[in-house]
């Protein structure tokens, strides 16, 4: 094993270390990575083109954070207390008793329901697990840091799991996280090439769909919720701020010529940093019970 191969290694085993010491039993997790370029071609195997086809793959691109700002003057003028004459002393004790009734049962769905769909596929750049790897990597001459990124997802079947499709200037990374028996790690990367997948909201929204919706017991029956529709009179309560451009409308490229290509399928443990390795590429995945 070279030096550099050692170097990293070494990395990574006091990192999977400090992971394995916070394990958990959620099913959600946190995914972190950190792309790198090796500069230095250990050995003299040379490299071809080669043509990426990445057609009929269910790609999906990660979402750029939203703020949510609130209209304070729409939320004080839908509590209109004088025209609903609201009373507890009015209210007669078996509607007591039928109210208390069914907020024993929303809260029993509430406690059901402990997921918080509303970050999933969420850009964060920040890194938890793969800092000190991304800090020493980037101190060194021989790598040249190409991409780093972190997100919240679940990890679903084989079949029902979108590939997240990141691309860095002229580069990309395909990067899928499944569950059968255990957990896989399903990746592609490529340098020079000229690849772009849409951010298909839809996918995205029904994966976040279905998990609400299974987060409810069979036991729990349905409740219509009434909501006053004067409440989204002109001003809106809420009010989603993007901090980025709509995804293009264009079609997306599924077919190009890149210069180097890494494709590798992994069963991983979670909780552990995991490297795949390219005498020209590096990526570092880090993949851990998220709270």
């Amino acid at each position: 094993m070279n030096y550099y191969k050692f170097f990293i290694f070494s990395l990574i085993f006091f990192a999977s270390f400090y992971s394995s010491a916070n394990k958990n039993n959620n099913e959600i997790y946190s995914v972190e990575i950190v792309v790198f370029e090796q500069l230095e071609i250990i050995g003299n195997e040379e490299f071809e083109s080669q043509k990426l086809s990445i057609e009929g793959i269910n790609t999906i691109t990660l979402e750029d954070k939203s703020e949510i700002s609130l209209n304070e003057k729409s939320i004080l003028n839908s509590f209109d207390f004088e025209k609903n004459k609201f009373s507890v002393e009015l209210m007669h004790l078996n509607e007591a008793n039928t109210n208390n009734k069914e907020l024993s049962e929303i809260t029993k769905i509430k406690t059901y329901s402990q997921i918080d769909e509303s970050k999933w596929f969420e850009k964060e750049s920040k890194l938890d697990q793969l800092n000190n790897i991304y800090s020493r990597l980037n101190r060194r001459k021989e790598y040249k840091i190409l991409h780093k990124e972190s997100w919240i997802q679940p990890a679903l079947s084989k079949e029902n799991a979108p590939y997240i499709h990141e691309i860095f200037d002229n580069n990309g990374l395909l990067i899928k996280l499944y569950k059968s028996r255990y957990l896989h790690l399903d990746v592609i990367a490529y340098l020079d090439g000229d690849l772009s997948s849409n951010t298909d909201k839809k996918t995205i929204n029904k994966i976040k769909f279905d998990a609400l919706k299974d987060s409810i017991p069979d036991e729990i029956k349905d409740y219509d919720i009434k909501i006053d529709t004067k409440i989204f009179e002109k001003g809106e309560i809420v009010k989603p701020k993007i901090n980025s451009v709509e995804a293009s409308t264009e079609a997306p490229i599924r077919l190009s010529e890149v210069k180097y290509l890494l494709k590798e399928e992994r069963r991983i443990f979670k909780n552990e940093v995991h490297y795949f390795d390219h005498p020209k590429i590096g990526i570092i995945i880090s993949v851990y019970s998220s709270l």
